[in-house]
């Protein structure tokens, strides 16, 4: 009886060593989204074909005085809907990543859109991200909760950030 338990003490301690590994390895944090949600992001992926799989996911960064940027965090966008607390007027730096895997090809990629974003104050922002048959795309839109109209958000680089 003891043989057992020592044996199965030693496999969990194996796969939570290899997956505590795996999840530092990747580099990757969960975004701590602890602000009100101004941003929402509708996401559609659909990779064509039965045989592989699109995932996405946005990767969130402050934008420091000197242009810079501090990876803050990722938040995996599972769902058709979720949202997001960006720091109102405050710059960051948003990249949505689109990664793609062939089952029988066996193999993998990405591709990734970014952009310098500026919430402002009392404002919501739509954004959609699409990946249909090889074909990505992202929308931001900027709407006022108590105002009709709203404005589509030009996506920046990073190297504009000296211009805010």
């Amino acid at each position: 009886m003891s043989i057992f338990i020592t044996n199965t003490s030693r496999y969990i301690a194996v796969i939570l060593l290899a997956a505590g590994l795996l999840t530092g390895c990747s580099g990757l944090r969960p975004y701590p989204d602890t602000l009100p949600g101004n941003m929402r992001i509708v996401t559609e992926t659909d990779s064509g074909s039965v045989f592989s799989k699109v995932r996405a996911a946005v990767d969130i960064y402050s934008v420091n005085p000197d242009c810079t940027t501090d990876y803050e965090g990722t938040v995996q966008l599972n769902g058709p809907s979720i949202e997001v607390g960006i720091p109102p007027g405050k710059l960051s730096y948003t990249v949505f990543v689109f990664s793609n895997s062939s089952f029988l090809a066996n193999s993998r990629s990405s591709i990734s859109h970014a952009t310098l974003l500026k919430p402002r104050a009392g404002y919501v922002y739509d954004v959609k991200v699409s990946y249909i048959d090889d074909i990505y795309n992202v929308d931001i839109r900027e709407t006022h909760p108590r105002k009709s109209a709203s404005r589509t958000i030009e996506l920046k680089d990073l190297s504009s950030c000296s211009s805010h």
